[in-house]
């Protein structure tokens, strides 16, 4: 009997691989439309120890190390019953079912292959990074499971250490998990309720986000946030925050997806400050608030529109409350903006208005732009370039100042006319003029109808030289070395404007321009390599080094000689270093040669070495200075990130002045490894203010839905996004 089962077995096989190879030969008798159901049709192969075929009830009984393929599933188990007809299995015996990223397992699990649907009982179902267990598993679709009487988590244990639990849970495999009545335990100790619970699976942002801590100007503080999704268009955190000298703040960050209608994010944040609920008010009791909205539009491939209002209450409310997103150069906006980019242009619409009257804003109500980009004249080496413009401008400034506002209306156009060509077979020479025109309703005296006149000329060169060497070491990883040389020397004349800048209303850079004459000097260098990527050698920068700096002066009238009293601007270094993949080392200075000492010739200079050897060591050193008249600082900065072993790690920043001898800022770090959680705990000292906060969060959802700063992203506290 076996012998005929294997007999009948390879016949099948026979049958279907001479039936492929025809289909091969004879494409046009199955349209590759009809494929797919041609695929579901086929048979249920069945492999193992033990197997048997019976005819008369189609179905195939099989035992011991049994193994199913069927389209993108792979069953296993100890014992199967196939029903061929319906392509029903009946499984027992260390049961599981992998479909793509997707397992089930379980004791007993009926079955459809064709339809990809089963009941398990007792079973398992992970769907990374989620994981889940029940009594009664129901798999209704390709893509929906349903779990009676059991929870969903993202702790791998046995016996998890923290679990969503509700009556019934269900997976959308690719999509997101839907929970009703919801209970959060702790081990065994249920710690939470939720009446309703959706989790993206391929979201990885935490639920709930609880960050106690202490600074001197909020005292003890816990900053809490719950992330709610009611669908992909309509998602967020509330926001519940306490602070013992503030008081309680609450607020909504919601994100909206209106699809053709576009995305936007509206943010509310509101507190009444030394109300009855402060434990130690510092002040009179006043409301205190910020409301912000940004949406963007794609009215067509080429268009986008984009809106952002900001309402606060009060010119300190972002910097007693959202303190770090000053550190990342916030500061309020309101416009609404309409931008069509092509190939050869782009067109602008602006309006921007002031909302919080203790801002200074240049209102532009509205603005119109037109860019031409560089356009080939005719088969010629002509290019002409166009910029045009109609602005109603009104400087509105803040209200503790006593600056009366200023406005006017401005029509402004700039053509340029250059020549590209190639001379000495070595050098690109492009030759240009210009002129811009613009017309002014108002001047700075109040005198009607103004028409400014600019005309400009240059000349820009530029060549490129490199040498090839045949070196190759294991030091640097070097394969090949190639320097490049790139010099380039820019001629520039702007002729006396027929109305000075000093007689106009200064909007922006368009009303500054002056005469002036100028040579820009600038010289590249690049050291290259070869290094392997994948299976082929790729080029990459080891050293980039530019150095330029601008020759001022002054031409004789109607001349083109020089009056002799020109005179150098600062010098600009730029210096990029990559010797290995991991060490990266960045330098820009500022040089002011006219001063003869060195200390004081330095204007400005940012330097940063970092060093990345992955999650186990990276440590990154900078150092920033600036120097003027009546102002000079010196800061070193520095942050080490160590892991002592797979649990315990630390973070250390520091930022100190060395003229003033004090540490600016420092913050100390130590995190924990719980299995699925990451628990931390960050000691704060900045400008002689101390705080400390902690923070735990899912390894499964490691982005913080709180504040991160901008340099090396580190954990602060705040509610800001």
């Amino acid at each position: 009997m076996k012998f005929k089962i294997k007999l009948t077995y390879l016949v099948i096989l026979a049958t279907c691989a001479a039936f492929q190879a025809y289909c091969q030969q004879v494409p046009e008798l199955i349209p590759k439309d009809s494929m797919k159901d041609f695929k579901k049709k086929a048979p249920v192969i069945v492999n193992g120890d033990k197997v048997e075929y019976i005819q008369d009830k189609n179905i195939i009984v099989a035992s011991g190390n049994i193994r199913v393929n069927y389209d993108d599933v792979v069953l296993t188990c100890e014992k199967i019953t196939v029903h061929t007809d319906t392509k029903l299995g009946i499984c027992e015996g260390q049961v599981k079912i992998v479909q793509g990223s997707k397992m089930f397992t379980g004791e007993h699990i009926e079955y459809n292959f064709e339809q990809k649907t089963g009941r398990i009982l007792k079973g398992e179902v992970s769907a990374a990074p989620f994981f889940g267990y029940a009594g009664d598993i129901e798999k209704e679709s390709d893509e929906l499971v349903e779990l009676r009487d059991g929870y969903a988590t993202t702790c791998d244990h046995d016996k998890p250490h923290y679990r969503i639990v509700a009556k019934e849970i269900q997976f959308y495999l690719n999509d997101k998990i839907v929970a009703r009545h919801v209970y959060l335990y702790l081990g065994d100790v249920p710690v939470m309720y939720v009446p309703y619970y959706v989790q993206p699976i391929m979201d990885y942002k935490t639920k709930i986000t609880v960050m106690p801590g202490y600074m001197d100007e909020w005292g003890y503080y816990a900053l809490g946030s719950y992330r709610y999704y009611m669908s992909e268009e309509m998602k967020g955190y509330v926001r519940l925050d306490y602070r013992h000298k503030k008081g309680l703040g609450t607020g909504v960050d919601n994100n909206i997806n209106l699809k053709k209608l576009g995305e936007g994010l509206f943010r509310y944040y509101y507190t009444q400050e030394n109300n009855a609920l402060t434990m130690a008010p510092t002040g009179d009791v006043r409301d205190r608030y910020r409301m912000q909205y940004k949406h963007s539009l794609d009215l067509t491939p080429d268009t986008k529109a984009m809106l952002e209002i900001n309402k606060t209450s009060d010119r300190d409310f972002v910097k007693d409350y959202f303190f770090r997103e000053l550190d990342d150069g916030w500061s309020p906006d309101n416009y609404l903006s309409v931008v069509n980019s092509k190939e050869n242009y782009n067109m602008q619409l602006l309006v921007r208005k002031q909302l919080d009257k203790f801002v200074t804003v240049t209102e532009r109500l509205p603005e119109a732009k037109l860019e031409v980009y560089d356009q080939r004249l005719w088969e010629t080496n002509f290019y002409y370039y166009n910029e045009l413009s109609f602005s109603n401008l009104r400087n509105v400034y803040d209200e503790a100042t006593i600056l009366d506002d200023e406005e006017s209306v401005r029509a402004n156009t700039y053509n340029k006319l250059s020549y590209v060509t190639k001379t000495f077979g070595f050098l690109y020479t492009t030759p240009y003029i210009a002129t811009r025109q613009t017309y002014y309703s108002k001047n700075m005296w109040g005198d009607e109808n103004n028409f400014r006149q600019i005309y400009e000329y240059g000349l820009n060169l530029s060549t490129k030289f490199y040498k090839m060497w045949d070196v190759k070491t294991a030091f640097c990883d070097i394969n090949n070395l190639r320097h490049v040389v790139t010099p380039s020397v820019n001629f520039f004349h702007r002729h006396q404007p027929t109305i000075a800048s000093e007689n106009l209303i200064r909007f922006d850079e368009i009303d500054g321009y002056n005469k002036a004459n100028s040579i820009n000097l600038s010289l590249e260098n690049k050291l290259q390599t070869k290094r392997r990527s994948g299976e082929s050698l790729q080029s990459v920068d080891l050293l980039r080094f530019i150095i330029s700096t601008d020759y001022y002066f002054r031409l004789k009238k109607q001349s083109l000689v020089s009056k002799g009293d020109g005179e150098f601007g600062p010098v600009y270094y730029d210096l990029e270093l990559k010797p290995l993949d991991y060490i990266f080392i960045k330098s820009t200075i500022t040089q002011n040669i006219k001063k003869n000492r060195l200390s004081n010739c330095i204007e400005a200079a940012n330097t940063d070495l970092i060093y990345d050897a992955g999650d186990k060591f990276s440590f990154g050193l900078g150092h920033r200075y600036e120097s003027t008249e009546n102002y000079k600082a010196s800061q070193f900065t520095s942050e080490l990130n160590y892991k002592f072993d797979k649990d315990w790690g630390t973070r250390i920043y520091q930022r100190f002045d060395p003229a003033q001898k004090k540490w600016e800022e420092q913050e100390y770090t130590i995190y924990k490894d719980f299995h699925c959680w990451v628990g931390e705990f960050t000691v704060s000292v900045k400008e002689e203010t101390f705080g400390f906060w902690m923070i735990f969060r899912l390894k499964a959802f490691p982005e913080v839905p709180l504040g991160l700063r901008n340099t090396y992203r580190r954990p602060s506290p705040g509610t800001s996004l």
